[in-house]
């Protein structure tokens, strides 16, 4: 796969899971407003949220890591930082999905979890997307710095 197409394709993957945060987070705000308690609702979008992230951050740890170790001289340490990063949220994600999964957990503290998980991811790929996906970043042409051309 071509570094543009990896872009493109976590971009892709960005647009529709931001769809499925925003249901998510709204979801969860009806519940903690106590407008419309559909916490069975809240928890079938969250747990579709969550299982569409970790295969997410599967493809990514075998597509985009490679892609951004072999883009440019930072590529390793930009590889080496995502692939932190993905360990990282998975540590989190799994205290969420057991919050998600308690039953006894009360309505209005897993909207709390789910709304600040919500922005979190939010913020997240907005990150990611700065700094590992610039088009400058995965190119599928190379770039020679300090080349000399006759």
């Amino acid at each position: 796969m071509q570094p543009s197409e990896v872009r493109d394709r976590v971009l892709r993957d960005h647009a529709g899971l931001r769809e499925l945060i925003e249901r998510v987070e709204s979801l969860a705000r009806e519940v903690s407003g106590g407008e419309r308690p559909q916490v069975r609702e809240l928890r079938t979008a969250a747990e579709t949220l969550l299982s569409t992230l970790l295969r997410h951050m599967d493809w990514e740890d075998r597509e985009l890591v490679p892609a951004l170790a072999d883009s440019d001289a930072w590529g390793p340490e930009r590889a080496r930082r995502l692939s932190e990063e993905h360990v990282e949220q998975r540590q989190f994600l799994g205290g969420v999905i057991e919050g998600l999964r308690d039953s006894q957990r009360p309505p209005m503290a897993l909207a709390a979890s789910l709304i600040d998980l919500a922005q979190t991811l939010l913020i997240d790929m907005e990150e990611e997307e700065a700094f590992f996906l610039d088009p400058d970043v995965l190119r599928d042409d190379v770039i020679g710095i300090n080349v000399e051309t006759g």
